[in-house]
């Protein structure tokens, strides 16, 4: 059976790279808010069958369309990746908005529960399917300081993961998360570039993660070899936090 699998977030650094990895056998309805150039590459690269699909994850109406493209175009997926975050950025309690809050929540969990409640009941009468969630190490342990819109969204998720693992186990789907700590990537250029360079020196490996210490643990979540993993969140932090 193809793989359909619909990646939230996929023109990002590690959509990019997790699609490349895909195999011919899967089918990537890659959703992308404003950069559909950054699959022109990897559409030569990469064996898999990519479909870029546009959507304002701010808009209700526009995640509605895009649900509805999908179905038209390739019923319902078998997999789903939830990648899509806001840039972070370092607000003091004391100064965030409750508009920063809305925001952050508009596009890290908002949609993935319009998304999930369309398509999880049809997922749930094949008695198969995956969901794979980007989190944070933020939600294991103390989060760093001011930055605790992102940080109440990631938990938020995580509740989402754990609900839904636990209502949909006896339905043979998967949901599994990840939670890496801090990865060199586009995601980080709101962030003081010197409490990069600070976290990567107090790393017990002396770096950052990359996205290649990502993608594999992604990939496993999708393959077969997660069919008996779920309800996880898998933190990919290199002994640090």
């Amino acid at each position: 059976m193809n793989d359909v699998i619909l990646v939230i977030g996929a023109s990002s650094d590690i959509g990019v790279r997790l699609i490349s990895s895909l195999g011919s056998e899967s089918t990537v309805l890659a959703h992308y808010h404003s950069s559909p150039q950054a699959f022109d590459e990897i559409k030569t690269l990469s064996s898999c069958h990519i479909y870029p699909i546009q959507a304002d994850l701010t808009d209700e109406n526009s995640v509605r369309n895009m649900i509805s493209s999908v179905r038209e175009s390739h019923g319902v997926p078998s997999k789903i990746v939830f990648l899509a975050s806001n840039r972070i950025e370092n607000v003091r309690f004391k100064d965030i908005k409750w508009s920063d809050f809305s925001e952050t929540i508009d596009v890290g969990l908002k949609p993935a529960v319009i998304i999930l409640q369309d398509f999880l009941p049809e997922m749930a009468k094949r008695k198969m399917g995956k969901v794979v969630f980007m989190l944070s190490s933020y939600v294991q342990g103390t989060p760093p300081k001011a930055l605790s819109h992102y940080t109440v969204t990631k938990y938020a998720l995580l509740g989402l993961a754990n609900s839904l693992a636990a209502e949909y186990a006896t339905h043979n789907i998967q949901v599994n998360s990840v939670s890496p700590s801090m990865i060199n990537t586009r995601f980080l250029q709101n962030i003081n570039p010197r409490i990069v360079e600070l976290t990567a020196e107090g790393h017990p490996l002396k770096r950052n993660a990359t996205v290649d210490d990502i993608v594999p643990v992604l990939s496993l979540l999708l393959s077969s070899g997660s069919d008996y993993i779920t309800g996880v969140n898998i933190p990919i932090t290199g002994g640090g936090k």
